[in-house]
């Protein structure tokens, strides 16, 4: 029953991670990345009851103080403080959903014979979504152009490394230590100063009028 509930959130938790990086709408956007993690939390409570496993619902309680509560509210802060509510258009244009779904799902179906082979848990499909979840972070840093979008891609990019580590190895006390201590919280703290300094700057959060930085 609890695989199958597993299974069952990891379709979930694809979906929320494509609306958080394709919705312009930068309030709603972290809304969504909130539902997006509160479902890893309930994904690593599943897999920790199933297998008896104390130390993820460790990982479990650290991911929702930081990452459903602490990481929106520093996120939603810098959206009031600069007055911006909307992202700018992506890097490929009309084009960009069709090349970030396609090749999230393109890798994560070319790696996942590979991760579940090593793999504790022979789940097919959450490690397919664990990978998703991860390129889609990636090329979120890659191609959107807003400093808070940007943000909230590294947090989809760290949430997918931690859910892959759950499944691979979610016996194994280093994971969940690791999992606990790259927690997203400091380095949004420090990409959101650094978005507020770009912001003071320049006017904007869109990264890609930082010409200065052009060599």
């Amino acid at each position: 029953m609890e695989l199958g509930l597993i299974t069952g959130l990891s379709f979930f938790l694809a979906v929320m991670s494509f609306a958080v990086i394709e919705i312009r709408n930068l309030g709603r956007a972290t809304h969504l990345y909130t539902l997006q993690t509160l479902t890893l939390v309930v994904i690593f409570l599943a897999i920790g009851w199933e297998h008896s496993i104390g130390t993820l619902y460790i990982w479990a309680g650290t991911a929702f103080l930081t990452k459903v509560l602490l990481v929106p509210f520093l996120i939603l802060m810098i959206i009031r403080k600069t007055g911006i509510k909307h992202e700018e258009a992506p890097f490929g244009g009309l084009f960009h959903p069709f090349i970030s779904l396609g090749v999230s799902i393109a890798v994560a179906i070319m790696l996942e014979p590979i991760f579940i082979r090593f793999s504790l848990l022979k789940l097919q499909i959450p490690i397919i979504v664990s990978i998703f979840v991860f390129m889609m972070g990636i090329l979120g840093l890659v191609f959107r152009k807003s400093a808070v979008k940007q943000i909230l891609a590294y947090c989809l990019f760290e949430n997918g490394a931690h859910l892959t580590l759950a499944l691979t190895a979610y016996n194994a006390p280093e994971t969940v230590e690791m999992g606990i201590l790259t927690d997203a919280i400091f380095s949004v703290i420090i990409m959101g100063a650094l978005a507020m300094r770009f912001f003071h700057h320049f006017g904007s959060l869109d990264t890609s009028q930082a010409n200065e930085l052009k060599g």
